[in-house]
């Protein structure tokens, strides 16, 4: 942390997507999981929360992309995405 930061208390932001701000709870929901093009990938729902979930999916995800989730009918916004796991958060 930075003399300034320290000074004026700057608030930094932790990139460690292993940490949780709730707690999540397992499950295992097979899905379907649809893009703003059209395209079509059969995923996971293996964790939710409150404020979100996570999924297993072998499409490649962007961070700020909005998916369709099928079976339960959500519309969410990916949050953080590695290899073939993500987190995504509901758009209301």
């Amino acid at each position: 942390m930075g003399i300034f930061a320290s000074i004026f208390k700057k608030q930094t932001f932790d990139t460690n997507y292993e940490k949780r701000l709730r707690p999540r709870h397992a499950c295992a929901i097979p899905t379907e999981l649809t893009d703003a093009a059209g395209k079509t990938w059969s995923c996971r729902i293996v964790d939710m929360s409150e404020t979100g979930f996570g999924i297993i999916s072998p499409a490649s995800l962007e961070s700020g992309s909005i998916m369709n989730i099928v079976k339960p009918y959500i519309v969410a916004e990916v949050v953080w995405a590695r290899e073939n796991k993500a987190g995504l958060r509901a758009v209301k």
